[in-house]
């Protein structure tokens, strides 16, 4: 069997067809955005070029430098793509809960889920972003303080007399942050899940701390 071509392999019928422009340009895009996804999240940051870009995704170079400037851009948006995949599945998640506590519980292991369940991605969201440069970082701490206002606010609505909600949430974002890049960095990522019930107890350290509210 010969090698099939970039649009062959990426589902594109061959020859002439009667798809739209937009159509066509929304297909390369997710094919050079899962390439820098695999890319970046085998090989890591370092590694990560045009030429091994075009490679995995069957588009052109032309094509490419249509999307994107560079290969940092192109890794931003495989950045930015797999951190809304994921705030969409942590909503989701949490819709069907009725109380903060549960909200909380259906995030955490939502984030946890989604992480082990794309080794890749993980990578690329949590460890390689950290060597993509400059802009890169800014849009990971961008992550990281929406993260922490989560918290806070959570915190806020389990105990709304708790001091310094977001000293708190800052610590607990900190935790699970530095707990879960070491899993991915040592290639544990499918063990993420097993994480859930420590940092659980940790989540709901506000409520139980204080223990029972004195009478005013």
């Amino acid at each position: 069997m010969g090698r099939a071509s970039g649009r062959e392999r990426a589902g594109l019928p061959s020859g002439r067809h009667h798809l739209s422009r937009e159509h066509v340009v929304d297909n390369q895009l997710g094919r050079v955005l899962q390439a820098v996804v695999e890319v970046a999240g085998t090989k890591g940051y370092g590694a990560l070029t045009v030429d091994r870009i075009v490679a995995h995704s069957g588009v052109s170079r032309r094509t490419f430098y249509e999307l994107f400037r560079n290969k940092d851009e192109a890794f931003i948006g495989a950045y930015d793509t797999v951190v809304n995949r994921m705030s969409e599945a942590i909503v989701e998640s949490m819709e069907t809960a009725d109380d903060p506590a549960a909200k909380m519980r259906a995030g955490l292991s939502e984030y946890l889920r989604f992480l082990s369940a794309d080794p890749l991605a993980a990578r690329v969201a949590v460890v390689e972003v950290l060597a993509a440069g400059p802009e890169a970082v800014a849009r990971r701490d961008a992550t990281r303080r929406r993260f922490v206002r989560t918290i806070a606010a959570f915190v806020r609505e389990l105990d709304p007399d708790w001091p310094e909600p977001e000293l708190t949430a800052e610590g607990m974002a900190g935790a699970v942050r530095e707990l879960v890049y070491f899993r991915i960095l040592r290639g544990e990522t499918e063990t993420l899940p097993a994480l859930f019930p420590g940092l659980l107890r940790m989540f709901v350290m506000p409520r139980r701390a204080r223990g029972p509210r004195e009478a005013h």
